[in-house]
């Protein structure tokens, strides 16, 4: 194997002034020095190498002539397999460093709520991310890491040089971007330490001066919930011991940060006897932990001898450390939460309750709402698994066991600690009631059984929610358990299924419809429904920009909860930096608050234009996903074969071996179609079904219901976006070069109706290119083709050495980088 010519020099230091005033000079200032980092570590020569194939592509973009496409090409087939590397190293490093950028300078949020309608609600809101481990987070941790060190040095702004920004792109260089070993549920649960330790701290306390600045009273209305470590659907890796050693980590973090606070707090509590009366109450329950805390117990009673305050705090402090280690530690979070209430009262009483510590308060309510728990977990199961057992003896018994394990759990960490149990595929009434019964067979106590989740995913499970639901109301020992719930049902929405069921139009309408139904059902019902939506990163699963997508829901069904999943590369996307998740928690939260003064009204003509338009979109659809050639198009054309080797999660990538479309899961069916460019899932069957509209109705008829329908307007923002990242001329790269002749009509059917779809869209808005409306991200898009293309050839290259099995090891490591290089260019992979 040739060695890579990839020589570590001496750090030299950069001259380039930093200049981080804005995103344009921060992208072009660290791709200089991104420039700089190559010709220092890789030599002049392969820093001419990357700026031929730049400019070629740039040339390309500008001029549309196809070859300067054809001499990138060539000009790879040249190259040795350490060449190869490089550039693909080059052009990734590129879009982490421009997605950095850009998450920095994304634009704050500017907002207004109506205080009034928020001061005559007495309900309690819930606003509530669950961040879930589908596996769509290409990059190491290791290369996020850093990547967040650069991202702090540019919103800061304060650097003299950019050394420091040349030292953290020469580790990156040096860096393994790919995983070598799949990661395990609980690599999962650690990595998502790093973002709650973001939420907990400074996002915590900000959400809540907010709060406070608009005279919000109600406190912790943002909650966050988490599937990792409790999604047992479809993950095999995913077991009772699994979930009990998530537990045990979320709860280490979150005792962590209490002890802390005890620390700082003890600075406030130096309260001598000399000066104050004895507290009493305090001094009885300091004498019960001398008996546990012996040692600890005379060591304060030594150093703060005359400090009642300060000594229990102390021994709080140890009994915390101790905790699921020893007797020595707390048996429950009841006794913490009792230790702070006996505290704070024994304050206001040394105070005659005048002046308490409002740091002290704080505490409390941190801890009211984190327990012993921090983030709240969800139980996810597939309702076969409870409905077929004897197909899935070992799968049963061990969500039987769990079951049995919940009151321990919320006796453990505090009540919150699972938040629901959700039952996937739920297509009968009978799919809940089995899992109630079985709930209250194995959960003595009725007030320990959580929230159980319906969760409708396919198209049929869509339009039949809201019968099921009212059936499941009408069972009286159900009525009884949503007494035990004060009469409140969550029901969760799916989009991935949906999307890969019946297409983007018919999956979004088909949740739309659902949740009216379903929001009427409860009314009628008076059972409080409240919706969770299992949204993806992309547009095709649920995705989008989340201040629409919020605002975009069914006028008058947002309740006083809210729920919806972040998944993978969104997480870093959102949260990898305190300013980052709270302006993204703030755009979430007033679009909530905006939605739920809203009223629903009955408009027939966007119903009946909507219903056309999902039929005819659907049709479409399926015509193409029910064609036996498509499979094996997909996996000829795409890296989707390559995704179980990148090791990006613990979830198998299809249901069984078998290749079809109905056993890929909703994840790796949209990577495949949007690392080739082709994005079919946010847009195919649109185009010809807007087109037999506009020839039924007219174009102004269409272009009303469009301008009276936010549903539409977003629907069609969305698809336009998704529209804008495909490619087709780059994706007939990869099928001249990988598809046999006999399904090229494959690639012909999928150019025919991407072109129905703009033209159509352009038509309806009445604009003369994509995204007229939105020229930053227009132009960002354009920037971004000139590095993606490349890294598309690479691509193509490397795939059809490796379908001649001529493909070496060093550069199958190319192959899986470019694939994470062209999910930080796309800015998504599932």
């Amino acid at each position: 194997m040739q060695q890579v010519v990839i020589l570590l020099m001496m750090q030299k230091e950069s001259n380039l002034t930093p200049n981080f005033d804005n995103l344009s000079k921060t992208i072009n200032t660290l791709g200089i020095e991104l420039g700089n980092v190559i010709r220092q570590q890789a030599g002049t020569k392969n820093f001419k190498l990357v700026e031929e194939i730049r400019i070629n592509s740039k040339k390309y973009r500008t001029s549309k002539n196809y070859k300067y496409l054809d001499l990138i090409y060539k000009k790879l087939e040249k190259l040795n397999e350490g060449e190869i590397l490089i550039l693909t190293k080059s052009f990734t490093l590129f879009f982490y460093l421009s997605n950095i950028s850009e998450q920095v300078f994304r634009e704050k949020f500017k907002y207004n709520i109506d205080k009034n309608n928020l001061k005559k609600n007495k309900n309690n809101l819930l606003f509530s991310p669950v961040f879930t481990a589908h596996p769509t987070e290409s990059a190491r941790q290791s290369t996020l890491k850093k990547l967040y060190e650069i991202g702090k040095i540019i919103s800061e702004n304060k650097s003299d040089n950019l050394d420091e920004i040349n030292n953290l792109i020469t580790q990156l260089w040096y860096t393994r971007e790919v995983r070598s070993i799949k990661p395990n549920p609980i690599d999962e649960v650690k990595t998502l330490l790093y973002y709650l330790n973001i939420l907990y701290t400074d996002v915590h306390n900000e959400i809540n001066n907010t709060f406070s600045e608009n005279d919000i009273n109600q406190k912790n209305i943002v909650r966050f919930g988490t599937w990792i470590g409790g999604d047992r659907d479809g993950n095999p890796y995913v077991t009772l011991k699994v979930t009990e050693e998530a537990l045990k980590i979320y709860s280490n973090q979150i005792i962590q940060i209490y002890k802390d606070k005890i620390i700082d707090l003890s600075e406030s509590f130096s309260i001598s006897t000399l000066y104050a009366e004895d507290p009493k109450k305090l001094f009885s329950k300091i004498k019960d932990y001398s008996k546990i805390l012996k040692k600890e117990h005379r060591h304060y009673m030594m150093i703060n001898f005359d400090e009642p305050f300060r000594i229990f705090l102390s021994l709080v402090f140890h009994r915390l450390d101790n905790f699921q280690k020893n007797s020595k530690g707390y048996s429950s979070f009841i006794e913490f939460k009792n230790d702070l209430y006996l505290f704070e009262q024994e304050v206001n009483n040394c105070f005659n309750e005048s002046s308490f510590s409002p740091d002290l308060r704080r505490f409390i309510e941190y801890v009211e709402q984190f327990k012993f728990h921090g983030v709240e977990m969800d139980i996810r199961e597939n309702a076969n698994v409870l409905n077929y057992k004897k197909n899935y003896v070992k799968k049963y018994d061990e969500f039987i066991n769990l079951l049995k394990r919940i009151p321990e759990w919320k006796n453990l960490y505090g009540d919150t600690v699972i938040n629901s149990i959700i039952l996937s595929m739920t297509k009968h009434e009978k799919d809940i009631l089995n899992l109630h019964s079985l709930c209250k067979k194995y959960i003595k106590n009725t007030e320990d059984i959580p929230m159980l989740v319906p969760l409708f995913e396919e198209i049929d499970d869509l339009e039949n929610s809201h019968v099921i639901i009212s059936r499941l109301f009408m069972n009286k020992d159900y009525q009884k358990h949503l007494k035990h719930l004060n009469s409140k049902q969550e029901i969760m929405l799916g989009y991935s299924d949906s999307n890969k069921d019946g297409g983007i139009v018919t999956s979004q309408w088909s949740v739309y419809k659902s949740q009216i139904a379903l929001f009427k059902t409860g009314k009628r019902n008076n059972i409080e429904i409240s919706f969770f939506h299992g949204r993806g990163g992309t547009i095709s699963r649920g995705g989008g920009p989340t201040y629409n997508s919020i605002l975009s829901q069914p006028k008058g069904t947002i309740s006083n909860t809210l729920r919806y999943t972040e998944q993978g590369e969104v997480i870093s996307d959102k949260y990898s930096t305190s300013n980052l998740a709270i302006e993204n928690l703030k755009l979430g939260l007033f679009a909530f608050l905006k939605a739920k003064t809203t009223k629903g009204k009955v408009f027939k003509g966007e119903t009946n234009f909507m219903n056309e338009f999902s039929r005819l979109s659907s049709k479409k659809y399926k015509a193409l996903i029910d064609d036996d050639n498509l499979i094996k198009y997909f996996e000829t054309a795409t890296p989707v074969n390559l995704l179980s080797i990148l090791n990006i999660g613990s979830r198998p990538s299809k249901r069984s071996k078998t290749s079809s479309v109905e056993n890929y899961r909703a994840i790796p069916w949209v990577f495949g179609w949007a690392q080739t460019r082709q994005t079919i899932t946010g847009w195919y069957g649109s185009g010809t079904a807007l087109e037999n509209l506009i020839n039924l109705h007219g174009i102004q008829h269409v272009r009303n219901i469009y301008k009276s329908s936010s549903f539409l307007q977003n629907l069609l923002s969305n698809i336009e976006m998704t529209l804008a990242k495909t490619d087709l001329i780059i994706t007939k790269f990869y099928v001249d070069r990988l598809v046999e002749d006999k399904y090229l009509y494959i690639y012909e059917n999928i150019i025919e109706e991407s072109e129905k779809v703009q033209k159509t869209i352009l038509k309806i808005t009445q604009s003369k290119e994509l995204l007229d409306s939105n020229k930053i991200l227009k132009n960002t898009l354009a920037i971004r083709d000139t590095y993606l293309d490349p890294l598309s050839l690479i691509q193509v290259f490397l795939m059809q050495k490796l379908q001649n099995n001529k493909l070496s090891d060093y550069e199958k490591t190319s192959l899986l980088l470019s694939i994470n290089g062209l999910a930080a260019g796309l800015r998504n992979t599932g």
